[in-house]
């Protein structure tokens, strides 16, 4: 059952592949679904993201059944993500890079790896709960970020407006 965990890290690979290289063009997508995000949306940032997630996935095998909640939080995290790759395609109106894997991978893997854990009485209903809570703020991150750190960044370029210096 814990091969799940090892499963997660392979799907995550592969949808990233899917975002950045074939066929790519996720950041560009993310710049234009969200003007406000652009400056911020860059290859550092998308490094420390990913690199995240793929740490959460190696501690998921690593920790395994020992700190089930954890392990499986990660579930959590890939069904959020490859609903809001849907949600980005409603909104682009077309494709959105990684929502093919989304559909195909991190939704029907999360429900499996929720159904695994159900129906061998591991995982109650608390725990389905607190898992998906802490999936939805892993995904929270990224997006929290983008909008502090922009935030910040429109103060900034609003306090050094030339008629505010008058």
């Amino acid at each position: 059952m814990e091969w799940i965990f090892t499963a997660f890290l392979v799907v995550s690979i592969i949808h990233m592949g899917e975002e950045y290289f074939y066929p790519g063009g996720f950041m560009d997508v993310m710049k234009r679904l969200s003007p406000k995000f652009a400056p911020l949306v860059t290859v550092p940032m998308a490094i420390i993201i990913n690199g995240l997630q793929l740490l959460l996935c190696i501690a998921s095998i690593i920790i395994g059944k020992k700190a089930l909640i954890f392990s499986v939080a990660i579930a959590g995290l890939l069904f959020i993500n490859g609903w809001m790759h849907i949600m980005g395609c409603v909104r682009k109106k077309g494709y959105a890079p990684g929502v093919i894997t989304g559909v195909l991978l991190y939704v029907p893997f999360s429900v499996y790896a929720y159904y695994l854990f159900i129906s061998s009485n591991q995982l109650t209903l608390n725990g389905v709960i607190v898992t998906g809570v802490l999936g939805l703020l892993y995904q929270a991150i990224p997006i929290s970020y983008l909008a502090v750190a922009s935030t910040i960044n429109e103060h900034r370029r609003g306090s050094l407006q030339p008629h505010q210096l008058h």
